[in-house]
């Protein structure tokens, strides 16, 4: 009788998880507060970056060379603050979060685009940061069509933002409402 107990358990944990993966947690405020230290270390592979993606789109995440890969976690709150890893800088300006959030940044290993994860997931501002990404070791190839776009874990552009493109600063400026996943793409 024990493993059935057992076998229960593991598909009531699993099944729990599973719900509240699908649930609605939009938070404007942390759940815990940390500080970190970024910690960053050289690719040496390569994920291609996406094409297509939602909303009909037919661009693709740009060709970049390799960029530091790193994650940094930053506390901010009511009065905003500014994340910066790499090529991202995220500006979140005052009275965009109602109280403290830990925030992490990741560049993951692995990609040629210049790619950002935001967490916590879910996470909507009370008015829009910016989020502004350096294509400087990019392709310029479509350097006048470049924006900041949402993208799936695989590259896949999900929809773009609002962006400014500063083509002579090559940097590219996105005006986010929540968390997510970003990318320079055109």
């Amino acid at each position: 009788m024990k493993p059935n107990r057992l076998q229960f358990a593991v598909l009531l944990v699993a099944a729990t998880a599973a719900a509240l993966s699908c649930a609605d947690h939009a938070i404007t405020g942390p759940v815990a507060r940390s500080i970190g230290v970024p910690v960053f270390q050289a690719s040496t592979t390569s994920k291609k970056g996406g094409g297509g993606g939602g909303g009909g789109s037919k661009g693709s995440v740009d060709s970049c060379s390799t960029v530091i890969v790193g994650m940094i976690r930053k506390t901010v709150g009511p009065a905003g603050g500014v994340v910066a890893l790499g090529p991202a800088t995220l500006t979140i300006p005052p009275g965009a979060l109602s109280a403290m959030v830990t925030i992490q940044a990741k560049i993951p290993a692995g990609y040629s685009g210049n790619y950002v994860q935001f967490k916590p997931d879910n996470l909507v501002f009370q008015q829009p940061a910016s989020l502004r990404i350096s294509y400087s070791n990019c392709s310029l190839a479509n350097a006048t069509q470049l924006k900041v776009a949402q993208v799936s874990d695989m590259l896949q552009i999900i929809q773009y933002v609002p962006s400014t493109n500063d083509l002579d600063a090559h940097t590219v400026t996105g005006q986010l409402q929540h968390f997510s996943n970003y990318a320079v793409a055109w």
